[in-house]
């Protein structure tokens, strides 16, 4: 005889649920996923799905601030492996446009999801939470960085975590739409362009456009 079935422990479904919803979403899209589908995608029930979140809006509004929050986490590490606080500027240029173009489907989900959210008063209420929130991390982050390199923002880090945030959804459509001309190198000379611009002392950060530091002169 065998024991009873392991009970699946709430923050694995949670995990599995999530991970299910992202691929349904991707596949078709917000307004065609259906929690049944997300549900048998990740091995349970709908009622599993309302278990966990009251909604098909909350189960996106989680999924996109984790996706987010943890593209963000892993974009600081990888500008941290660089080692290159001479060049940190191209770095996160860089980050921020690989992750457009290696996460596109991501990126088409948010553009879809603004676009919902604008007509379903429900469902902005949600998203507008999470970018406000993803702002707010943002532009910790941003306010970090400054402070290592000791340069600073002469915009408040908050309205350069919204410049940021509408830069790159507008790109993500710009390189989904002509992928030929807003590529990788054209999107990484944006981002660092924006950047230099807000950013006191950046031109002793990095030379533009060699993602290399610039040529100390002999009197330094």
């Amino acid at each position: 005889m065998t024991g009873p079935v392991p009970r699946v422990p709430r923050d694995e479904v949670r995990r599995r649920l999530i991970d299910a919803a992202a691929s349904v979403f991707a596949e078709r899209g917000y307004a065609g996923a259906r929690l049944d589908d997300i549900a048998h995608a990740a091995g349970f029930t709908k009622g599993a799905v309302y278990s966990n979140f009251p909604s098909k809006h909350a189960l996106l509004a989680e999924l996109i601030e984790q996706q987010a929050r943890a593209q963000l986490a892993l974009g600081n590490i990888e500008v941290r492996a660089q080692n290159r606080p001479e060049a940190a500027l191209d770095d996160i240029a860089e980050v921020w446009a690989v992750g457009i173009v290696e996460h596109e489907a991501g990126t088409r989900l948010l553009i879809e999801i603004a676009q919902q959210a604008a007509r379903e008063p429900e469902l902005r209420e949600l998203y507008v939470g999470v970018r406000r929130g993803l702002r707010g991390a943002l532009a910790t982050t941003l306010q970090t960085a400054a402070d290592d390199l000791g340069v600073e923002i002469i915009v408040p880090p908050e309205q350069l975590a919204l410049t940021l945030q509408a830069l790159r959804l507008g790109l993500a459509l710009e390189h989904g739409t002509d992928p030929d001309r807003v590529d990788r190198a054209t999107l990484t000379a944006v981002f660092t362009a924006t950047l230099r611009g807000v950013i006191r002392g950046a031109s002793d950060v990095s030379r533009p456009g060699t993602g290399s530091a610039a040529p100390r002169k002999e009197s330094e």
